[in-house]
């Protein structure tokens, strides 16, 4: 009795964790931005490269091939490798363009995306020039989220399934073929599938924010508060030169934006732990992003890992922002429609005294 007594903590920990991940779809609305992220941060990227890509990827490219092998890839990520001809390049080109505008939009998502990251890795790997960061970031969290649900919410996909539910009164992967054991037991395979993909990509997060602030931690300009006044001296990470001059001329705001930024990546982990400290945590880790992207002008690597950190905000806080949108929105609507329901019974009223006096005369 008193070993299962011992036990008992444990074996309930152990029954909220499996409930956790088989009873329902987790971080639905946050994998769904991460696609949104992925797709149209690629599509604009491919797009703002289109005219230079020959000599980015093509055969006017070949003057960096001994660069090619510092990535380690080999097959299937070679598509755009060795310089491609101009025709292959195009066509390999707008295919990528293609797949990303799929992705964007949520169709045939478990299709597309494994296929799309082939082809995305192979296309940087082939210059690595053309990439930093965020090219890690992106590779390995769409890897694990190719295994989870991407086209559950905001898609054409969501759309789909919901006009099968509606016909056959219950989820069907596979429509209507097989039974509705088979297709049940599909859903409830997907569904942990899901759930494992979303923990290991919230897990890699949680690393690349440990790891980023244990390495600052042990620097000396970080340790002094003095860190983040050095990149915006250089060129690269000055695209507004007045903004940059703006936050770096009071030492106060350098150290705390220097100490802000080693204390959230560090403790990201722990804040998750609490509802209160995780909006802290959220919300710390989106401004400093914002602030990336826009004083130091690295918009891609910030768009990717911002939509990662949507990963750990819950459904029901998507769903609720969504009730008080539509909310606000159906109250900017109804004076109007009100306005016109008034002018039409108006209307109504002067007619039908118009009609009297005419009867009356």
């Amino acid at each position: 009795m008193k070993d299962a007594a011992w036990l008992r903590p444990a074996q309930q920990l152990a029954d909220r964790g499996l409930a956790w991940v088989a009873d329902d779809r987790r971080a639905t609305y946050g994998s769904a931005l991460v696609r949104i992220a992925f797709g149209f941060g690629a599509l604009v990227f491919l797009l703002v490269h289109f005219t230079n890509r020959q000599y980015l990827w093509g055969e006017a490219a070949l003057w960096a091939a001994p660069l090619q092998s510092n990535g380690g890839f080999s097959a299937p990520f070679t598509a755009f490798s060795e310089g491609l001809a101009p025709v292959p390049l195009t066509l390999g080109y707008l295919l990528l363009v293609g797949l990303a505008v799929l992705l964007t939009i949520g169709w045939r998502s478990r299709l597309v995306a494994p296929v799309f990251l082939v082809l995305w890795v192979s296309l940087l790997e082939s210059s690595p020039l053309t990439g930093d960061q965020s090219d890690n970031i992106f590779r390995i969290l769409l890897l694990y989220l190719c295994f989870a649900d991407l086209g559950g919410r905001w898609s054409l996909d969501a759309r789909r399934r919901a006009r099968k539910a509606a016909l056959h009164g219950a989820p069907r992967p596979f429509g209507p073929l097989g039974t509705p054991t088979f297709n049940a037991r599909a859903e409830q395979a997907g569904t942990l599938l899901h759930n494992f993909a979303v923990i290991m990509a919230g897990t890699q997060i949680c690393l690349i924010y440990v790891a980023s602030g244990l390495y600052k931690a042990q620097g000396a300009l970080w340790q002094d508060g003095t860190a983040i006044y050095y990149p915006l001296q250089l060129s690269h990470y000055r695209p507004w030169p007045e903004l940059a001059d703006i936050l770096v001329a009071n030492p106060f705001m350098v150290a705390v934006v220097t100490y802000f930024s080693v204390f959230i990546q560090l403790f990201f982990p722990l804040m998750l732990l609490q509802r209160w400290t995780r909006l802290i945590a959220i919300s710390g880790v989106l401004s400093m992003h914002v602030g990336i992207a826009v004083v130091m002008g690295l918009p891609f690597f910030s768009l990717f890992i911002m939509a990662g950190d949507c990963l750990f905000v819950r459904d029901s806080t998507f769903e609720a922002v969504q009730r008080r949108l539509r909310r606000a929105a159906s109250r900017r609507a109804r004076p109007v429609r009100g306005a016109g329901q008034d002018g039409v019974r108006r209307s109504a009223r002067s007619d039908s005294r118009s009609y009297q006096t005419s009867l009356r005369d």
